[in-house]
C-alpha cells in the first residue's frame, strides 16, 4: 500500500472497494500495479455489482451475503460464464492522503484475468497476426485490455480529425506514431512483469495495434494518399494497360524458358490487395504474393527435374533478377490499381515492420518491379518465343492438344531431350482434360474464329515514351522513403527501457 498511495487515494469511498488478499496468499506473488488495479473494484450501474480498474466491464464482480460475505467474479469466455469465489475475512476503513479508503481482507486472489498472461507466454512462439480480424481478436483476448481499448476508440476518433485535405498527409505519420506508441505502452503496463518485458509479446502487441488502428483510419487516410499520388498513378496505370495488351511475359524479361510457368495464384493474391484495409495488411499481401511466386516457380522446377530424370538436386533458388521479373509480370497481369499510392501508403503508414523484416524486403522488391515497369519499352523487348492466344475456339483447342501430344509421343520413352519445359508439362495435363471433355460432345459443330485478326492491332501497341514524365516519376519514387522509421524505432526502444526500469525499480 505504501508504494501505491497515489492510486489508492483515487479509489476512495463510496464508489470504490479495495480488496487485500491475506498475507499467506501473497507469499509467492509479486505485488505489482496491475495486480493492485485488478483488486480495486468500482461500483457499476447495478447495485452490488463492481468492475475492476484493470479489467473494466470484461469481468463483473458481485459482493453478496451478510456473514461470511463473498466476492463472486463472473467472467465470460465465449458462450460460457466462469464463476470464481473469494471469502471476505474482515473489512476496514483507512485514511490515505485525507481520503477514506474501504478495504476488504479476502482469503484468496480475485479472478483477475492476469492468469491469461501465463497461457499467452506458452503460445507466443507460434503466434502471428496477419489480418485485421486476428489483430482485433488478439487485443480483445485479454480482459485487462478492455479499459484501454475503450479509451483508444476516442483517441482514434481524435486522430481522424486530422485527416482532411487542409493537413499535409505526411503529418499524419507523427499523429499515428504517437497514438500507437501511447496505446502500446498503456496496454503493456496492464500485464504481468514477465509479459511486459517479453520481446516477442511486445512486437506482437505492436503489430496488432498497427493492423487495428490502421484499419480503423484506413478509409480517410487512403483517400488523402490517393490525392497525393494521383498524377503519377495515372501514368503507371497507362503503362500497365499497354504492357498487358502486349502480352508481356517473364521470358521477355530474362527468365529461363525451361523455368517459366504461369502464376495464377500470385496474380489473384496481388489483385486482392485493393480489398485490404490497412497499410500493414497490404504489405502482408505483397509478401504473400512473392511467397506464392517462389513456391510455384520451385514446384515447376522440381516437376521438370523429375520428368527429365536429371541427376542431383534441382536448382530451386530464384535470383533477385528472376524474382523481380516474375513479380513484374504478376503486377502487370493483376493490373494493380493505385500502385504508386500503395507503395507510398505502405512506406509511410506501416509502423510495426523493421527494416530487416521479410515483409519490408517484399516492399523493396515491389518498388524494383515498379521501376522495371516504367523503364520497359514494348517495342524494344525481345519477341516471345511463341505468341499465345487469349481466345480459342474448340477447334483451336484440339489443334493445340494434337501439337502438344505429338511432341510427347515423338519423345518416346527417353526423357533426355531438353526441349520440354514446365509450361509444356502443364499443357500436357490440360490437353488430357480437353480430350476427355470433347469425347462426350463429339457431335459438336466446330466453327472457326478469326481471333488473330482481332488481336493483331493490340499486340503491336506500345506506350508513348515521354522522358519528362518518366523522369518526374523517378524523382517522385525517390522521395517516397519514410523519414520517421528511425525515430519510431528509437522511441519504441526508449519506452521498452523505461518499462524495464520501472519494473526493476
Amino acid at each position: 500500500m505504501e508504494h501505491h498511495g497515489e492510486e489508492l487515494a483515487g479509489w476512495c469511498e463510496p464508489s470504490w472497494v479495495i480488496c487485500i488478499p491475506q498475507q499467506a496468499v501473497l507469499h509467492s506473488v509479486t505485488f505489482t500495479l496491475p495486480l493492485v488495479e485488478a483488486h480495486a473494484l468500482r461500483q457499476c450501474g447495478t447495485p452490488g455489482q463492481y468492475v475492476s480498474a484493470l479489467c473494466g466491464e470484461s469481468v463483473v464482480y458481485q459482493i453478496a451475503g451478510e456473514e461470511s460475505r463473498a466476492i463472486l467474479a463472473n467472467q465470460e469466455k465465449g458462450s460460457e460464464v466462469l464463476v470464481s469465489k473469494a471469502t471476505v475475512l474482515n473489512e476496514y476503513l483507512v485514511t490515505v492522503k485525507d481520503k477514506v479508503i474501504h478495504l476488504l481482507l479476502i482469503d484468496s486472489l480475485l479472478s483477475t484475468g492476469l492468469d491469461q498472461d501465463e497461457k499467452a507466454i506458452q503460445h507466443l512462439p507460434a503466434s502471428s497476426i496477419t489480418s485485421f480480424a486476428q489483430a482485433e481478436k488478439f487485443l480483445q483476448k485479454f480482459s485487462c485490455h478492455q479499459p484501454v481499448l475503450c479509451e483508444m476508440e476516442q483517441r482514434i476518433r481524435d486522430a481522424s480529425q486530422h485527416l482532411h485535405p487542409a493537413n499535409d498527409v505526411d503529418q499524419m505519420q507523427n499523429v499515428l506514431q504517437d497514438l500507437l506508441i501511447q496505446c502500446w505502452e498503456d496496454l503493456l503496463k496492464r500485464h504481468s512483469p514477465t509479459l511486459q518485458t517479453h520481446t516477442s509479446f511486445q512486437d506482437l502487441l505492436f503489430r496488432a495495434l498497427d493492423y487495428y488502428v490502421g484499419g480503423r483510419l484506413h478509409e480517410r487516410l487512403w483517400w488523402l494518399v490517393c490525392e497525393r499520388c494521383q498524377v503519377v498513378d495515372q501514368l503507371v496505370k497507362t503503362r500497365l494497360s499497354h504492357l498487358r495488351l502486349a502480352n508481356l511475359s517473364a521470358l521477355q524479361l530474362g527468365v529461363p524458358p525451361n523455368y517459366y510457368t504461369p502464376l495464377p495464384a500470385a496474380v489473384v493474391e496481388m489483385a486482392s490487395m485493393a480489398a485490404v484495409e490497412s497499410g500493414v495488411g497490404r504489405l502482408q499481401c505483397v509478401y504473400s504474393t512473392i511467397d506464392l511466386i517462389q513456391a510455384q516457380a520451385k514446384e515447376a522446377r522440381v516437376t521438370l527435374h523429375q520428368y527429365q530424370d536429371q541427376e542431383g538436386e534441382p536448382e530451386l533458388a530464384l535470383s533477385q533478377e528472376e524474382l523481380v521479373a516474375l513479380l513484374t509480370t504478376v503486377v502487370v497481369q493483376a493490373q494493380c490499381s493505385n500502385l504508386v499510392t500503395n507503395i507510398y501508403y505502405m512506406t509511410h503508414f506501416v509502423f510495426s515492420v523493421t527494416e530487416d523484416d521479410p515483409l519490408w524486403r517484399s516492399l523493396g522488391l515491389l518498388r524494383l518491379a515498379l521501376e522495371n515497369i516504367m523503364k520497359l519499352d514494348v517495342a524494344r523487348l525481345p519477341p516471345s518465343t511463341k505468341s499465345l492466344r487469349k481466345e480459342l475456339s474448340l477447334q483451336d483447342l484440339m489443334q493445340v492438344s494434337a501439337e502438344v501430344e505429338s511432341r510427347f509421343e515423338a519423345k518416346g520413352a527417353s526423357r533426355s531431350i531438353g526441349d520440354i519445359t514446365a509450361l509444356d508439362l502443364q499443357l500436357h495435363q490440360l490437353t488430357q482434360q480437353i480430350q476427355l471433355s470433347t469425347q462426350a460432345h463429339s457431335e459438336t459443330h466446330l466453327t472457326k474464329r478469326n481471333s488473330a485478326g482481332r488481336r493483331s492491332d493490340r499486340t503491336s501497341m506500345s506506350p508513348t515514351q515521354d522522358s519528362g514524365k518518366v523522369q518526374s516519376f523517378r524523382e517522385f519514387l525517390a522521395n517516397i522513403p519514410s523519414s520517421l522509421r528511425e525515430s519510431l524505432r528509437r522511441r519504441q526502444s526508449q519506452q521498452r527501457s523505461a518499462i524495464q526500469s520501472s519494473l526493476n525499480g
